[in-house]
């Protein structure tokens, strides 16, 4: 089988990109480094994508790649160095490694979601699950029903349970 192609390439750089960012700020607190070090992954993905075969495991190998590019800028800046050993010890199991890897892409596919909403059911919906206003405080401060808000979280829900269940 050969590598992987432009087209591969661009599906996993698409599908990866912001979850391996918030991956990687999990570790450097700082978004442009986190950034900076996927671009870097990307590009060892792109060096390595002849000998790299899209059935083997491509999340595996993108996200210890992160971990491990993240903990050296950590080591070389000096940066905390109590804050590297405490990160890596919390993913020290490729089994851990994984299930954080899967954690990132959920949260990754339900921000994604939540964007396609409309934009008063998106801004109703943060309003209410992210801020964690009340439906009467959304009504109050959008100047519409109650019955509105309800409308809007309902139609909002429907729609995320849809995208998530593909």
């Amino acid at each position: 089988m050969s590598g992987i192609d432009k087209t591969k390439f661009r599906v996993y750089f698409d599908e990866y990109f912001n979850a391996l960012s918030n991956f990687a700020y999990g570790y450097v607190k700082d978004k442009s480094v986190a950034e900076d070090i996927v671009q870097d992954v990307f590009v060892k993905f792109w060096m390595k994508r002849e000998v790299i075969q899209a059935d083997n495991n491509v999340k595996s190998f993108l996200f210890q790649s992160t971990k491990n590019r993240a903990i050296e800028i950590l080591r070389r800046n000096k940066l905390n160095d109590t804050m590297v050993l405490e990160k890596t010890k919390e993913i020290e199991s490729d089994e851990q490694l994984m299930q954080e890897a899967d954690n990132y892409l959920m949260k990754e596919k339900i921000f994604a979601s939540i964007r396609q909403l409309p934009p008063k059911c998106q801004q109703v919906f943060k309003m209410s699950k992210i801020n964690g206003l009340t439906y009467s405080e959304i009504a109050a401060e959008l100047e519409i029903s109650v019955k509105t808000v309800e409308n809007q979280i309902g139609k909002a829900l429907k729609f995320l349970r849809e995208k998530l269940n593909k």
